[in-house]
């Protein structure tokens, strides 16, 4: 892979540096999520009240793995 360098800086890093906010800022959104969800529930006493917490806590996992992955590899 060429390295692209615009007068002495490489764009790489700051495209996986932009690459890495933007997934924190997901994780973080996926962690709002998630209380979002635990308060909906606590509300309303709804009949699907596990699947849509186990899905919150899913997509939470998911997105820690996601980021977790992309620190490792980028």
């Amino acid at each position: 892979m060429y390295n692209l360098v615009a007068g002495g800086f490489n764009t790489w890093i700051l495209i996986k540096a932009l690459a890495l906010v933007i997934l924190g800022m997901y994780l973080v959104f996926a962690f709002v999520i998630t209380r979002q969800v635990k308060l909906m529930i606590s509300t309303l006493h709804l009949g699907f009240d596990a699947p849509v917490k186990i899905l919150s806590y899913l997509h939470l996992a998911f997105a820690v793995l996601v980021f977790l992955a992309a620190l490792i590899i980028l």
